[in-house]
């Protein structure tokens, strides 16, 4: 991303309190206004391109609903719509959480703590005691359901990789790991769409993430000209 680009992305932020930050004034003497008029420029042909960073970098709603709307008309489907966002957001399909889940450190110490708690259950099942059996079952349950939904909602916001949790590195053997290839990032399975749709729609729904991205590509492109000139006037 283009320095032009993070200074404008920056004034949207909640944390940049739609200002523009003091080095940003040293850097290039512009102002608000300044950028965000180059970044209306920009988008006017790239608008997807402008969804897309948003959403990326600053996790904006009406961003992500704009660019969902649009991959499932483009698509005629709204389930590849949404498999399309997932790829272009390198987001874990549906059909790749219930493994991932499995392999996410929380859950994994869950699990265990589940475990005990079925110990005690299956004791008290063996003594007879079946209201105590029922509270540690509802228990060992609701423990395996809560760390369920609770790594769902990381992966889906964060895009970590839950082998090695984001670092693109294994723990015990500190070479790249093989399931994100060393980037940290889940890496979303297209293949599911061809299993689920056909090749003809896998294409398609390439095709719309490879647009989106170039939109993304020639935004950037487009902003770092129009701040060069604002600051060669």
């Amino acid at each position: 991303m283009t320095h032009a680009i993070e200074m404008a992305l920056r004034l949207f932020s909640p944390k940049g309190a739609l200002h523009e930050p003091a080095a940003g004034r040293q850097f290039n003497a512009l102002g608000r206004n300044e950028f965000i008029g180059a970044l209306q420029v920009a988008a006017k042909n790239n608008p997807q391109g402008l969804q897309f960073l948003m959403a990326d970098h600053l996790g904006d709603e009406q961003a992500l609903a704009s660019l969902l709307t649009h991959f499932s008309a483009t698509l005629d489907s709204d389930e590849a719509g949404g498999m399309a966002m997932a790829i272009l957001l390198r987001r874990p399909l549906p059909e790749q959480l219930d493994h991932l889940v499995l392999c996410h450190p929380h859950y994994d110490k869950e699990r265990r703590r589940a475990a005990v708690v079925m110990e005690k259950a299956k004791r008290a099942h063996r003594s007879g005691n079946d209201h105590e059996y029922q509270r540690l079952l509802a228990e060992r349950n609701e423990i395996l359901s809560l760390a369920n939904d609770h790594c769902v909602a990381e992966m889906m916001q964060s895009g970590r990789c839950p082998h090695c949790n984001g670092t693109g590195i294994r723990p015990r053997k500190g070479d790249g790991c093989p399931k994100c290839h060393g980037t940290g990032r889940v890496v979303p399975h297209v293949e599911l769409v061809s299993r689920r749709f056909g090749q003809e729609m896998r294409q398609a729904v390439e095709r719309a993430v490879d647009e989106v991205i170039h939109q993304a590509s020639d935004l950037a492109k487009v902003m770092g000209r129009q701040v060069r000139e604002m600051r060669a006037d």
